[in-house]
C-alpha cells in the first residue's frame, strides 16, 4: 500500500478531477487542539498551501 493514497488517522490525500494531488493533515498541538495543514503535490514534494488551528477532529 502506498501511504500517500490511503486515508489514515492523521489525514488524507485526494485527487481532484483537474490539477495535482492534494493532502490534508491534522497535526496534534501541545494545547490539545490540532493544526490543519493543506498541501499540493508539486511532482516531487508536498508544498503547504494553507494552515489553521481547529478545536476538534472527528472520524465520521
Amino acid at each position: 500500500m502506498n501511504p500517500e493514497t490511503v486515508a489514515d488517522a492523521r489525514g488524507f490525500v485526494y485527487e481532484p478531477a483537474r490539477g495535482p494531488k492534494r493532502r490534508v493533515l491534522y497535526e496534534p498541538r501541545s494545547d490539545g487542539r490540532f493544526e490543519r495543514i493543506e498541501s499540493v503535490w508539486t511532482g516531487c514534494t508536498w508544498r503547504p498551501t494553507g494552515r489553521e488551528i481547529v478545536e476538534n477532529v472527528y472520524r465520521i
